[in-house]
């Protein structure tokens, strides 16, 4: 498998495989969201400090660069760094109900082009 594959495949699953979800993107200080799809994850496992399974909150998102790029969303700062911090997320969970998160971490794959994104709460 080559890398392009990889990268076409994880393309195709988001967009047109059946994984993705609809997600709304919003800048800091910005009221211009963006919509784009995302494989987005919201479970209540976790692991606590002491290293045992813990029921807790889990919420994350993964994006393709690209994509996001194409519709003209600012990724990268002025070092050229992935920078989503702060940025504002919504999305609808398996009932329906859209919950509203911010970018907490990013961890891109500036390999393959995939930026996973852990999210916390964000008000109402």
């Amino acid at each position: 498998m080559s890398l392009e594959k990889a990268k076409s495949d994880w393309k195709r699953l988001l967009n047109n495989g059946g994984f993705g979800v609809s997600i709304t993107l919003t800048p800091p200080n910005s009221s211009a969201s963006t919509i784009v799809k995302a494989i987005a994850i919201k479970h209540h496992n976790s692991i606590g400090t002491d290293g045992l399974p813990i029921n807790a909150k889990n919420v994350h998102i993964s994006i393709i660069e690209s994509d996001l790029i194409a519709l003209s969303y600012t990724v990268r700062n002025v070092e050229g760094e992935v920078s989503l911090r702060n940025h504002r997320v919504s999305f609808a969970d398996s009932n329906d109900n859209v919950k509203n998160y911010i970018i907490k971490e990013t961890f891109p794959d500036e390999t393959i082009g995939l930026i996973t994104c852990i999210l916390g709460d964000y008000g109402s």
